[in-house]
């Protein structure tokens, strides 16, 4: 499967329009794509008022108040935000910012998905589907790829809040006062409103399911508060299986494919570095040789000399092997990098690239 970033990119690419499916597990999103930007017609998650819970989270309801409008949309058949501002409650600037805000969330945590399903339906001026959600009113940045670049900020961030929290089932537990520091980081509000949940019973999984804040926001906050000694991590009493996880990096077999010598020893030092076991190759020898030889968890392709980006070189290794892989490419044209995708790889890094950038996206692909 495409990585929902490279496949947004592919849509992009191509000024594709219409709806995108993503499915994960019992989870569904539907995300309509067209030339003013992106709709979120379907949200599918845990969140069934999210409209209602932002007004909670902001003070500005109780969720008596909640239930009470929920009642009266039932009984009127009128959209959420129409009660709201007919009450008083938000102005119409405010319901707008407030649901943009709910979608960036929505759309941004797709991005996190270690695994999925996803179909494209062709409908270039469909108008979006009046299913009576706020949600589906609101159009997101039309550009694409300041989507994909906030994405990949996160995703970078939530490597880095992983290492600190390697188990959402682990439990956070208090250490010292609830005092709040002043701190830049750190949300005081959402602090406070979080502070009450961590009660040493909570995982951090049931904290984000019990909490009116969206999964990177109470992640972020957890890690801030671990890094300043708020909290501590242990495992769930009288669990007889629960144990931190190792680095994805541990035990796993990677085989590297590039024709630059040079570049592909310094790749193969900083795999090697992170724990990886590399097999190295030639990425223009006799790749049913090495593939059938070699069984694998990953393959790094270098595709340096391929004029074309490697399309031609990927399509070959697919029909190869099913074994996920990663293209690393000098060519920055973006037809190179499509076709790429388009012949099946998992992500396309544009060269030069970073080590932490590339031990993620690795990470990434082998997580599913």
């Amino acid at each position: 499967m495409l990585g929902i970033a490279n496949l947004l990119q592919a849509l992009s690419l191509n000024k594709a329009e219409g709806f995108l499916t993503v499915w994960q597990g019992p989870l569904r999103k539907v995300i309509q794509l067209g030339p003013a930007g992106m709709r979120l017609v379907e949200t599918g998650g845990r969140r069934l008022h999210p409209l209602g819970e932002i007004l909670i989270r902001t003070g500005r309801i109780s969720r008596l108040q909640l239930e009470e409008l929920l009642e009266e949309q039932r009984r009127t058949g009128l959209r959420l935000g129409d009660l709201v501002a007919r009450r008083g409650l938000l102005a119409a600037g405010d319901i707008e910012n407030a649901l943009q805000e709910q979608i960036s969330e929505e759309i941004y945590e797709l991005f996190g998905w270690s695994e999925a399903s996803f179909e494209f339906v062709e409908a270039p001026g469909t108008a979006p589907p009046g299913e009576g959600s706020p949600l589906s009113e609101i159009t997101l940045d039309a550009n694409v790829m300041s989507v994909m670049l906030e994405a990949a900020r996160r995703a970078d961030e939530l490597n880095r809040i992983q290492k600190g929290i390697p188990d959402l089932r682990l439990v956070p537990e208090r250490t010292g006062p609830a005092a709040i520091p002043p701190d830049p980081d750190l949300d005081r509000a959402t602090v406070e409103a979080l502070l009450p949940l961590i009660d040493g019973e909570r995982s951090v999984e049931r904290l984000i399911q019990d909490s009116l804040f969206p999964k990177f926001t109470v992640l972020r906050i957890l890690y801030a508060l671990l890094q300043k000694g708020m909290i501590r991590l242990r495992e769930r009493k009288g669990s007889g299986t629960l144990r931190r996880v190792g680095p994805p990096a541990a035990g796993r077999r990677i085989l590297l494919l590039s024709d630059l010598p040079n570049f592909r020893t310094a790749l193969s030092v900083c795999l090697r570095s992170a724990g990886y076991e590399v097999l190295e190759g030639h990425s223009s020898g006799d790749l049913a040789d090495l593939v059938s030889r070699n069984p694998v968890d990953a393959i790094l392709l270098d595709t340096s000399v391929e004029a074309d980006g490697g399309a031609a070189l990927c399509a070959r290794l697919r029909n190869l092997t099913r074994t996920p892989f990663l293209v690393l490419t000098g060519n920055t044209r973006r037809p190179a990098v499509l076709g790429a995708i388009q012949s099946g790889a998992r992500h396309v890094l544009v060269k030069p690239v970073r080590e932490d950038l590339l031990l993620d996206r690795l990470s990434n692909v082998l997580k599913g």
